[in-house]
């Protein structure tokens, strides 16, 4: 479905003050003319129906009526933090 590389999950544990067992949900967002699409990130917890992918004790999830929008996505960073990247092939 995705994946997220441990770098880029230890950054969000950092900035979002996250521990096991807690949950990130990614959706689609509209970001107004001219950008289209992107991907927003809130902390929360999963629903009976949702995708949820477990990465080093934290549970990224989706909700099913936006699966299709990360499907194939890589997010990724250098182990620095500072080279953040998301490859989402839904908006190419």
């Amino acid at each position: 479905m995705f994946s997220i590389s441990n770098p880029a999950v230890q950054l969000y544990k950092e900035e979002l003050d996250l521990q096991a067992g807690d949950g990130l949900q990614l959706f689609v967002r509209y970001a107004g003319t001219g950008i289209g699409f992107c991907l927003g990130v809130e902390k929360g917890l999963p629903q009976d129906g949702d995708y949820v992918q477990e990465i080093e004790g934290i549970r990224f999830f989706v909700k099913p009526h936006e699966v299709w929008f990360v499907d194939q996505m890589k997010m990724d960073c250098d182990d620095s933090g500072e080279n953040f990247s998301i490859d989402l092939p839904s908006i190419a």
